[in-house]
């Protein structure tokens, strides 16, 4: 089954990387979204990154284009000990989700969680030129 431009109806894997109940300005994210984890009530999340894991889909900015107009933007789903995990989460700790979703959907299904250590001063969220040259 073909959307439009081509793209399959399929699961996609997707990691987004980010700050829970942080803002976009406190750390330079990309983004700010907001999503539901679980059951739980409407969260922000400060998007970094956005990264499709699939060599051949759509490229995770254009996933997240998909449910722009969408409240919530992502409903985080699962293993209910991944979902504790996630809303357990501190602003200042960095969290990277990996999990499974659909072009177009809100949802996604939540595979693992990483988190960092508590981050005291700044976020050391690199900015593009640090991304991309490494300095």
């Amino acid at each position: 089954m073909l959307l439009l431009g081509g793209l399959e109806s399929r699961q996609l894997q997707v990691r987004f990387e980010g700050y829970l109940g942080a803002t976009q300005r406190e750390t330079r994210a990309v983004e700010e979204l907001q999503v539901r984890i679980g059951d739980g009530p409407l969260r922000s999340f400060a998007l970094t990154s956005i990264v499709s894991l699939m060599g051949n889909g759509p490229m995770g900015m254009d996933i997240l284009q998909q449910v722009d107009m969408i409240q919530p933007n992502f409903i985080f789903t699962g293993d209910q000990k991944l979902i504790d995990q996630i809303a357990a989460a501190q602003p200042n700790q960095l969290l990277k989700i990996t999990g499974y979703t659909q072009y177009g959907s809100q949802f996604v299904l939540v595979e693992r969680v990483e988190e960092s250590a508590p981050i005291t001063g700044p976020t050391p969220t690199p900015s593009w030129r640090e991304r991309f040259l490494g300095f």
